[in-house]
């Protein structure tokens, strides 16, 4: 799910308001631009040499974050890398680099960010910046580093014992094309069939995140215990059509739905059992399919799903990412506070147009310290061009759901898994909010020492998600893939 006192923290609680779970490839990244901090010399008759490695290190206040940059130059033309090592995400591609006499200019496309510097003597000073978000960034050259070889011992590898193939299929009302894979048990079957849903944010098929890949390894498990899966590329993702950026959550699940379609026609395929499993927003998602109360659909599983309303939920996520990256209390609560104002604003609004009148005074009360007229308003825009997410389509109908009316509708069975030690979607209220509701039919499990990933973790930090080899604990995957073979199973 997505994600800024004044000055040094509002980046960090900013992330958390708009940090999308889940997020493939470099969408969990804290991304930032840069802004020029120094003068052009006539001293410099020609551009300097940067070839090689720097390295500089970010404040975002409750947190620092190294990044390192590698430069080389071809045909006159400079091109280079960016690594976040804290975060394994490394040959981060510059999709455009500038050296004009001691000025430096990249641009970061995969980010959507940019730097600007100046080098002076032997090290480059300049800023970040994000919509209007400063940070001082100073780097200094190194030796560099070999990327380091992660260890990923999950990520499935061949001969594979059963059939891999891949697919496509349309999303009649959006009018879009959908690209996936099915990975089908050897047999004649016939076999249960399920849909995997991503949480948020751009994701490819096998939700791919800091090199996991953990719907391909889920898919490959579930296979090979006799289940059909399909997984698929998000709209505007990989092979697939669509806008991902103006999509919301219920145009998710019609994508879903049409993937529910397409593995109803399989020929090996048990139409009597067909399910969906969603992570985070996905759970959500699962939610809303099972409360429409198709009869194809026979069965759900939802893995760290929201629970409660959406804006508590996001407000207790701002509480447990702030104080878990050191944060005092105090600190931890302002923030919370803060932010539930804001997102008490949007959910009243009846448009997004009424949303940024709402969300103005609050981002001048919280946030603008200019004392003239004229700084206020500059700042005041500067700030709003950071808030200005807030409003979007997605962000705008997502802070707005109530899970619990979906989930009251369900009446088939339904698994639930939460990790106890998840900072995004707190195990503890929601899964106490949702054991309150005593439905029958839904199983609940609580995994001790799991993230949100449903990874053992010491903390559960964000920050840990890249530098742990596991990509899916195994008794979760085993649970979930007994509990929907006990569906299909023939009663006493």
């Amino acid at each position: 799910m997505k994600s800024q006192q004044p000055r040094n923290n509002l980046a960090f609680v900013r992330f958390v308001l708009f940090f999308r779970a889940f997020g493939a490839g470099y969408g969990m990244f804290l991304q930032v631009f840069l802004v020029l901090s120094g003068a052009c010399t006539a001293a410099y008759a020609q551009s300097p040499d940067i070839s090689g490695s720097w390295r500089g290190e970010l404040d975002v206040g409750l947190q620092k974050l190294p990044l390192h940059f590698h430069f080389q130059q071809a045909d006159s033309l400079w091109q280079g890398s960016m690594d976040s090592p804290q975060q394994n995400a490394r040959g981060i591609p510059l999709s455009e680099v500038q050296v004009n006499g001691p000025l430096l200019y990249l641009e970061i496309e995969a980010i959507r960010g940019s730097y600007e510097g100046v080098l002076l003597g032997t090290s480059i000073q300049g800023t970040f910046r994000q919509a209007g978000m400063e940070f001082p960034l100073i780097l200094t050259p190194f030796e560099g580093e070999e990327a380091a070889t992660l260890s990923r011992p999950q990520t499935p590898t061949g001969p594979f014992p059963y059939e891999i193939f891949h697919t496509g299929f349309v999303n009649e009302d959006a009018g879009i094309l959908l690209q996936g894979t099915l990975t089908i048990p050897p047999g004649p079957g016939p076999f249960p069939g399920l849909v995997l849903v991503s949480g948020s944010g751009p994701q490819n098929r096998n939700g791919e995140v800091f090199s996991h890949q953990p719907f391909w390894v889920l898919a490959d498990y579930l296979t090979r215990k006799g289940i059909i899966v399909l997984r698929y590329d998000d709209r505007g993702v990989g092979a697939s059509e669509g806008d991902f950026e103006q999509a919301t959550t219920a145009d998710f699940a019609g994508d879903a739905w049409a993937g529910l379609e397409r593995i109803k026609r399989l020929e090996k395929i048990d139409t009597l059992h067909l399910g969906v499993v969603g992570h985070s927003e996905g759970g959500l998602i699962a939610w809303m399919m099972a409360a429409e109360q198709r009869k194809d659909l026979a069965f759900i599983a939802a893995l760290a799903p929201p629970v409660v309303s959406i804006d508590t939920l996001m407000a207790q996520q701002t509480y447990d990412l702030v104080r878990g990256s050191g944060a005092s209390e105090e600190l931890a609560r302002e923030q919370t506070k803060i932010n539930r104002q804001l997102y008490r604003a949007i959910k009243e609004a009846p448009d997004p147009d009424a949303a940024r009148e709402a969300l103005l005074p609050l981002i001048e009360k919280h946030f603008v310290s200019a004392a003239d007229s004229s700084a206020r308003e500059k700042e005041k825009e500067r700030l709003w061009q950071q808030y200005a997410p807030m409003t979007s389509g997605w962000f705008f109908q997502f802070i707005k759901m109530e899970p619990q009316r979906y989930i009251e509708k369900i009446g088939i069975p339904t698994w639930v898994a939460f990790g106890e030690k998840d900072r995004q979607v707190n195990a503890s209220l929601n899964g106490e909010a949702l054991e309150e509701m005593q439905l029958k039919g839904v199983e609940i499990h609580h995994f001790e020492g799991l993230n949100h990933l449903f990874q053992k973790a010491p903390t559960g930090a964000v920050s840990e998600y890249g530098s742990l080899e596991e990509t899916f604990h195994e008794p979760v995957m085993e649970n979930l893939a007994d509990w929907i073979n006990r569906q299909t199973s023939p009663g006493p």
